[in-house]
């Protein structure tokens, strides 16, 4: 492998803060993962919650420290100005960072249906909670609601790019070890896993809104304020891809939309077509039937979707989508508009 290209030293205060959060997460997460699956194999495989709940205090905790630990790790790979680490220590923070955000959300995901609220950092008779709830009052009931009702959900966006990019790991690092000046394989390899991440983003967003427009059917995903939370632990994959492929050089992308921009743009998308969409196609449809059907007008007010308006869904998210993002990037920082995925030198 040849030399690698020179970057910016960190300080000695950035350099203590990426070893000490390499340290968090290389001992929050090996707990976190004895005890959470240990927990889940009593409690799944074995359908024993009481051989369980002895091992869910750690995992609760443990967990929550772990994904702490993550979500710094990602805050300093989005801050690749303020931190110019090595392509070593950028490797080894990601596949840390996403394999604790992985095991994390199959954790909760499947520990739903095995632990009832016994899993929930916040959930009652936690120390976080009862905490919380001596500072501010109901806080702690309110976080654990928000954490039942919507944590999972939005992780689910993370969670596809953290198991995608762990299959395509080996191969970047094998891509990265014959790295030179003059080959592309590198380069062809993080398009490869690029490509792989926002496939299986893009199917998890189509299902996500086809569940909520009626074209597929889940069970488990009945509440309509999903789809804002969905869509914006979507965004943060998409993010989150950008920075786990982009180039090891001194090359840097620039993309037409900001980080905040893609995330406020897929909750306000998807609150609209939440909170207006459904009851405006709704109460259209109702004040239409009262006034041609008056003598059956009650049982207008069970209404049901028809194929016409079924059809109809993707036509109004894409035009509040279009809205919206059109909206946002020329109202926050338009000069910062540059093409997609256009790629300059540093000098």
């Amino acid at each position: 492998m040849a030399q690698e290209p020179r970057y910016p030293s960190l300080t000695q205060t950035k350099q203590r803060f990426l070893v000490f959060n390499l340290v968090w997460i290389g001992v929050s997460f090996p707990v976190f993962l004895v005890t959470g699956y240990t927990a889940l194999y009593w409690a799944w495989v074995r359908s024993n919650l009481q051989a369980a709940q002895p091992y869910l205090p750690w995992a609760r905790n443990f967990g929550m420290l772990a994904m702490i630990g993550a979500t710094i790790a990602f805050g300093i790979l989005f801050s690749s100005k303020a931190f110019p680490l090595s392509p070593k220590n950028r490797l080894l923070l990601s596949i840390l960072a996403t394999a604790t955000i992985g095991f994390f959300s199959e954790f909760r995901n499947e520990g739903k249906f095995f632990f009832k609220n016994l899993g929930h950092f916040f959930g009652p008779g936690t120390w976080s909670r009862e905490a919380l709830d001596r500072i501010v009052a109901s806080s702690g009931d309110f976080l654990y609601r928000m954490e039942f009702s919507h944590w999972n959900d939005f992780l689910l966006g993370p969670a596809i790019v953290s198991v995608l990019f762990a299959l395509t790991f080996f191969k970047i690092y094998g891509a990265f070890q014959n790295w030179t000046r003059t080959t592309t394989d590198l380069d062809h390899t993080l398009r490869f896993a690029r490509i792989v991440m926002n496939v299986g983003l893009f199917w998890f967003f189509i299902q996500a809104w086809a569940e909520k427009a009626g074209y597929l059917t889940n069970p488990f995903s009945d509440d309509t304020i999903d789809l804002p939370v969905e869509f914006a632990g979507t965004m943060l994959g998409f993010w989150m891809v950008r920075v786990l492929t982009k180039p090891f050089d001194a090359r840097s992308e620039k993309f037409r939309s900001t980080f905040f921009i893609d995330f406020v743009c897929a909750g306000v998308i998807g609150l609209l077509y939440t909170l207006i969409v459904g009851p405006l196609t709704e109460g259209v449809a109702n004040a239409v039937g009262h006034v041609l059907y008056p003598s059956v007008a009650n049982t207008l007010d069970f209404h049901q979707v028809t194929p016409l308006e079924r059809h109809l869904f993707p036509f109004e998210l894409l035009l509040l989508a279009a809205i919206t993002w059109i909206v946002l990037n020329r109202f926050y920082k338009p000069e910062a508009m540059t093409l997609l995925n256009a790629s300059e030198t540093q000098k």
